[in-house]
């Protein structure tokens, strides 16, 4: 028999705690990285000085995606709450950290650093979601310049001129080919983290069956961030590659399990795809009193869900809420002219509601990225066959052309929304 102890007689060990400092802390997960970042330092003079950048706080990385489980029906969704400063703050430190260990002078850094810190300064507000209202004038990389007022240009002019930094990140040269390693390594590391939050990943759980591959990787390999210390350049060639073909291989395959579970799962797709319709009602991409490019640029998530809510005279928390929490039904087709049919018919029946059809593409494996065999640098999927098919055909399976629809029969506040954006009486 144990023998009960007082709780007043218990003494906690002492706990090592170390203090540094520092105006800010970013962490990796799954890796070793964690680092205080020193006030005076090229990232906090940055947020003080380009204010555009301290918005990215109130946009959420992953908008109105949720982890899906194996019975989407019974299902409550939780939104991610990490931001796209979180992301983008890692984003550079890591930038930071591969220049470091592969050589690069200091004013290189300090550019590489910079272009990460602006590489996704002019998301607009719910992010994906927004952008697919108008790709072309909404897409970040096309439009940062436009978030820089006078101080924010004379920041970055200490460090290079705009067309260099453009060049970065649109992913070009060296230094864009590290910014685009590093974006990838970082969403990928935080979104899982986020997603082991919301849906722990439990060896031989039921319900996160979903997840098994990704949770199995995990466990094997709980350090897989540190992929970043295997990316080395040649800056004679000039080449970006992985000295691990494992290890990429590793990180290729969660990335991939990512997109199938998460960002393209056609429940997600669907959310989006109804976000898009309803901010286009109050869209122009000319200088639109309600929506346009510059003022979603502007906005945070909460400013654009206080917009949307007021033009369809709802409460903003409430709508917010509501579209996190909404599934749809969906179907996947071989060509856009059986879902166009199955629409048509679908659009005869009473009390249902056509969202729309989606043609997803899927996503970039990233089995082109290169690897060193010890002689040569070999793109990953020449490297290693079998495995970059894997990774392929995960991909393969997200493409499709998606038709989704919902049952609005039943009275409540989405389905009430649902029929005043599509103009359903």
């Amino acid at each position: 028999m144990l023998e009960k102890l007082d709780p007043r007689q218990l003494q906690l060990p002492d706990l090592e705690i170390e203090e540094q400092d520092g105006a800010l802390f970013e962490s990796l997960p799954y890796s070793d990285f964690r680092r205080w970042v020193p006030e005076n330092s090229i990232y906090t003079n940055a947020l003080n000085q380009i204010p555009n950048l301290n918005r990215l706080s109130n946009v959420k990385c992953l908008s109105f995606l949720s982890y899906v489980g194996p019975d989407p029906k019974n299902t409550y969704f939780i939104e991610f709450p990490h931001s796209r400063l979180d992301h983008t703050l890692t984003v550079a430190l890591i930038t930071e950290e591969m220049l470091k260990q592969n050589g690069f002078s200091q004013d290189q850094i300090n550019l590489g650093i910079v272009a990460a810190l602006l590489h996704d300064i002019a998301t607009p507000a719910y992010g994906d979601a927004t952008k697919q209202v108008d790709p072309v004038n909404l897409h970040e990389e096309n439009h940062w310049q436009k978030m820089l007022d006078k101080e924010g240009k004379d920041f970055i002019h200490q460090f290079g001129t705009e067309k260099m930094l453009d060049t970065i990140i649109k992913n070009q040269g060296v230094l864009g080919k590290v910014l685009d390693v590093s974006d990838r390594i970082t969403y990928t590391m935080k979104d899982l983290s986020a997603l082991q939050i919301i849906a722990p990943l439990e060896t031989g759980q039921k319900s996160q069956i979903l997840l098994r591959k990704i949770n199995k990787i995990i466990t094997r390999y709980p350090k897989i961030g540190n992929i970043y210390k295997t990316v080395g350049v040649d800056q004679r060639k000039p080449e970006v590659f992985f000295n691990d073909p494992q290890m990429l291989n590793v990180f290729l395959n969660l990335r991939a399990h990512l997109h199938q579970k998460l960002y393209m799962h056609p429940t997600n797709q669907a959310k989006d795809l109804f976000v898009s319709k309803a901010i286009g009602q109050l869209y122009s991409n000319d200088k639109s009193p309600i929506l346009n490019p510059d003022n979603l640029r502007q906005m945070s998530d909460y400013e654009l869900m206080k917009t949307l809510s007021k033009f369809y005279n709802r409460s903003a928390v409430v709508m917010h809420l509501n579209l996190v929490n909404w599934r749809a039904e969906f179907r996947k087709f071989s060509s856009i002219d059986r879902a166009k049919e199955e629409e048509r018919m679908l659009k005869q029946k009473e009390n249902i509601a056509v969202i729309g059809i989606k043609d997803c593409q899927g996503f970039n494996p990233a089995t082109d990225y290169k690897v060193f065999d010890g002689h040569n640098y070999v793109d990953f999927k020449y490297y290693d066959i079998s495995a970059a098919d894997e990774i392929e055909k995960t991909a393969d399976a997200t493409r499709g052309i998606y038709l989704f629809w919902t049952d609005v029969s039943e009275k409540s506040e989405i389905n009430d929304l649902i029929k005043t954006v599509l103009k359903i009486n």
